[in-house]
């Protein structure tokens, strides 16, 4: 059965009415395809929407999902010194960055983690070479990202996923280019159109916190690299296309209307 579409044809974007949508129908077990700004994400809150994601994808053991969620998530599920946190809390909240992040995880056996399955533990985290189990996220700081995981927070529920597309395609940065495969798969679709990012045909960066490594350069990366060199003092590695050595001028494109 074909996913619910939301808006509905005629009704435009509300998204505190859509996140609450997409709220209850994670809160009812369901899976949901989102807009996250880099693309369309594939998500779900139970551990059997988040089996049908994972086999949906077409992951392979060992490769994992993550927890998209707020910066407040970020806090109560990392285990981290507090210069650590307020550098993730400025670029995510004063800067508006949507970023992932790879940092120790609190004990499992925390209210938002425990219910999950020994499966969906093991897809959403790590263990490194001296025996941390970390933990990876998403802060996403869309509208519509940050009242959906403003309910999550209220109500203690965890949102785990990945982009919705089939491993190894590429991120969908529209509904209708989405595999049938991964959107019959869903409850609910929320089709807020082209994502802001398209251009360029990037998935996020994934940033190790603990040791300020880049696992992933994404979308918007060089703007990343820019804030955390001013004010963290750490320099990342540079964008290979994206250079900001000069950035040059910015310029408009007058029509014939002008």
């Amino acid at each position: 059965m074909a996913p619910r579409v939301i808006p509905a044809p005629g009704v435009l974007p509300d998204y505190k009415r859509d996140a609450r949508e997409a709220f209850e129908c994670l809160k009812a077990g369901g899976v949901i395809i989102i807009p996250t700004d880099l693309g369309y994400g594939f998500m779900s809150a139970s551990n059997e929407g988040i089996e049908r994601t994972f086999i949906t994808k077409e992951r392979e053991k060992g490769h994992t999902l993550g927890v998209i969620g707020t910066f407040r998530a970020f806090k109560e599920l990392n285990v981290l010194p507090p210069e650590k946190v307020e550098m993730i809390r400025v670029l995510t909240q004063d800067m508006d960055q949507t970023l992932n992040t790879v940092a120790p995880s609190v004990p499992l056996d925390h209210p938002r983690l425990a219910h999950l399955s020994p499966e969906n533990i093991a897809r959403i985290t790590k263990t490194t070479a001296d025996g941390t189990t970390t933990l990876g996220m998403n802060i996403g700081e869309s509208p519509f990202l940050r009242e959906l995981g403003h309910l999550n927070d209220e109500d203690g529920q965890l949102m785990i996923g990945s982009s919705a597309n089939i491993t190894g395609t590429g991120q969908k940065l529209r509904v209708e280019d989405i595999e049938p495969k991964v959107y019959d798969a869903a409850d609910l679709v929320v089709d807020y159109g082209l994502q802001r990012y398209h251009r360029y045909q990037r998935s996020g960066t994934i940033l190790d916190v603990v040791d300020m490594k880049v696992l992933r350069i994404g979308a918007g990366y060089e703007i990343l690299r820019e804030r955390v060199k001013k004010w963290f003092g750490h320099t990342l590695i540079e964008d290979p296309v994206n250079k900001t050595d000069v950035v040059g001028l910015s310029y408009s494109i007058k029509t014939e209307h002008a």
